[in-house]
């Protein structure tokens, strides 16, 4: 077809969309443009992450290995992650338990240091929080952990797998490799809505992000709970990230040093998530203000690097910080999905193919993890989450959660 006559097809095609539609059309171009490149970035990572083959057992030593563990208030569970610490398997001569027992008030200390484990107490109330506790232990402890030739990180309510140790000392027995992120997911996930829902968004960005984007040449980023690292990169470093989101923060500086955080999802640790109103509220609130924080700061510096120092990792690293919380993602989608029925059925069938797309990740995610029954059965409160959900995004964007450090309360303190 002659280019004039194409040119004369598309006009004839426009002029026969009212007016109206027109506009509607060109206010959902960009949204819809957004929500298609999120959702292509996000099929392709689900795609990589099925093609991941975890690190295979090798014949080497035991690397010797130091687990540190934050606690703030942690009375009613510290005696659970020292006692899981004890179940290990790795030989009890190659590692060593740390708790850095944080502007404590109740007695974690002394319950720790009864189980045995080397306690280090802070007080510092005018610099509160989990990053800025690492960071005190690692400047101002680290003669004590230069015995040690990795430095694990569990959070004190989470339940350690058994072969924890053991996948960490695998991965790092791979060339090259300093930063390693564990599998970090969902207790009982069964138990309840609230928990299912956790499982399934765990399974997307705790699995499938981070083993998708290793297997694409990116980091792997870091999620809170269950890494590790070389000894001499931590204690050179200490924690420099303070911020709500202070563990990808750290990522995304590490990234732009050139080091990428592997992945290895046989180093398990799991965490309730909290049933009540008010636990739920704290600690999502807590999770989205993190994220807002962490594109603020860091997507000018993704794109500026992206453009300066174009690589895979540095544009997996731009697309994945453009990704929404699913909740928005999927509102988005289908907002664009209903406006697009008064415009066009092309629109119509873009945004379908996004919703499918967005449909394959969450699915893949479940399938990927082995989702117990009860997780599926749960999809059917999707909606009641995303109610729920909606005024805590709206608050998060409009700057009116705090941004300073809550912890979520434990169910033993309601």
């Amino acid at each position: 077809m002659r280019v004039d006559g194409l040119c004369y097809s598309v006009a004839k095609e426009i002029g026969t969309i009212s007016p109206v539609a027109l506009i509607i059309g060109c206010i959902i171009a960009v949204p819809t443009a957004y929500v298609v490149l999120v959702t292509v970035y996000l099929v392709v990572v689900t795609l990589a992450a099925m093609l991941y083959r975890r690190p295979r057992p090798v014949d080497a030593p035991a690397l010797k290995m130091a687990m540190v563990i934050p606690a703030h208030n942690e009375s009613s569970q510290i005696l659970d992650i020292l006692g899981d610490a004890e179940k290990l398997d790795y030989p009890k001569n190659s590692f060593a338990v740390f708790v850095v027992a944080d502007n404590c008030d109740d007695d974690t200390a002394d319950l720790a240091r009864g189980a045995g484990a080397k306690v280090l107490e802070r007080h510092d109330l005018e610099n509160r929080g989990k990053g800025q506790a690492l960071d005190w232990c690692f400047k101002t402890h680290g003669a004590e952990l230069e015995a040690y030739d990795v430095i694990a990180l569990v959070d004190a309510d989470m339940v350690l797998d058994l072969g924890f140790l053991e996948a960490m000392n695998r991965s790092f027995q791979v060339e090259g490799v300093q930063v390693v992120q564990g599998l970090n997911t969902v207790a009982e996930p069964g138990r309840h809505w609230r928990a299912a829902i956790g499982y399934m968004s765990f399974s997307c960005i705790n699995h499938v992000r981070p083993a998708g984007r290793y297997m694409l040449g990116g980091t792997a980023d870091l999620r809170g709970s269950g890494m590790a690292f070389r000894r001499d990169l931590i204690l050179a470093r200490g924690w420099p990230a303070h911020s709500l989101a202070e563990d990808a923060e750290f990522a995304k500086q590490l990234l732009f040093d050139g080091i990428k955080v592997a992945y290895n999802p046989d180093a398990l640790v799991t965490s309730p998530i909290p049933e009540q109103h008010s636990q739920a509220t704290i600690q999502q609130e807590r999770w989205e203000g993190g994220k807002r924080i962490l594109f603020k700061t860091y997507f000018p510096r993704l794109l500026r690097g992206a453009v300066t120092k174009p690589g895979i990792a540095m544009w997996d690293a731009l697309l994945d910080i453009l990704v929404p919380p699913l909740s928005v993602l999927g509102a988005l989608i289908a907002g664009c999905l209903l406006a697009s029925l008064l415009v066009h059925p092309v629109l119509i069938l873009v945004n379908l193919v996004a919703l499918c797309g967005l449909a394959f990740y969450v699915l893949m995610g479940l399938i990927l993890t082995r989702a117990p029954l009860k997780v599926w059965l749960y999809l059917c409160a999707v909606p009641v989450f995303l109610v729920w959900k909606a005024p805590l995004i709206i608050r998060v964007l409009l700057g009116k959660v705090s941004s300073g450090w809550q912890r979520t309360p434990r169910d033993s303190e309601l």
